[in-house]
């Protein structure tokens, strides 16, 4: 269940105003719906093979160029036990495609609930971060709320298993409701891992 929220693809957004401006209105959109607490607990008591996790978007890094996120996902019982940290960069592509680029983050306990206080971001650098080459996710807005993305068949080799030959996300973002479904194939393009039946769910926490 944790290696198959590994790509879960997203993301928030805050940046200087006349970079916003500059950089277009969808991206800003896209930014300000997937800023937030989720968490995949209704479906967790409705369908079976599905856990409580709670996935948590916070913009960082507002001082520098480009929109900048920490993601988290971790046990909504207890938030010391996470299944993945990432920083996350959204990039204007073209007048339709918006591009979410994934980073390893260094020393990741170290950044652990990071989403309590940001400012410990302030101690990582960009040129620190490894990209995870191929692994992009390529949104397009398909109503006013709502945006698709998803990986390049192919392109995104996995991480933690050589008989995965490559993974796929596909992830749908609306004003409450991030849904994301990864899926490992071998050579063959054979299903090999993750969910069979769907996507995690994950609806918006409001919080006090």
């Amino acid at each position: 269940m944790q290696r198959s929220l590994l790509f879960l693809g997203l993301l928030i957004t805050t940046i200087s105003c006349s970079n916003k401006i500059e950089q277009g209105s969808q991206i800003n959109d896209l930014t300000e719906i997937l800023s937030g607490k989720f968490s995949s607990n209704k479906q967790a008591k409705e369908e079976s093979g599905y856990s409580a996790v709670c996935l948590v978007n916070i913009p960082i890094w507002d001082d520098r160029p480009g929109y900048w996120f920490y993601q988290e996902l971790y046990d909504e019982k207890n938030s010391t036990s996470i299944y993945n940290q990432r920083i996350i960069n959204f990039k204007k592509l073209d007048s339709l495609t918006i591009s979410s680029v994934n980073y390893i983050i260094p020393d990741r306990k170290r950044y652990a609930n990071g989403w309590k206080d940001i400012s410990i971001f302030d101690h990582l650098t960009i040129d620190s971060l490894k990209i995870r080459d191929g692994c992009e996710v390529y949104f397009k807005k398909k109503t006013s709320t709502i945006y698709h993305g998803k990986t390049k068949k192919g392109t995104c080799s996995s991480s933690f298993s050589n008989k995965i030959s490559y993974t796929t996300s596909n992830i749908v973002i609306s004003k409450n409701k991030i849904t994301s479904w990864d899926r490992g194939y071998d050579t063959q393009g054979k299903q090999i891992w993750g969910k069979i039946q769907g996507p995690y769910k994950f609806i918006r926490v409001q919080e006090d």
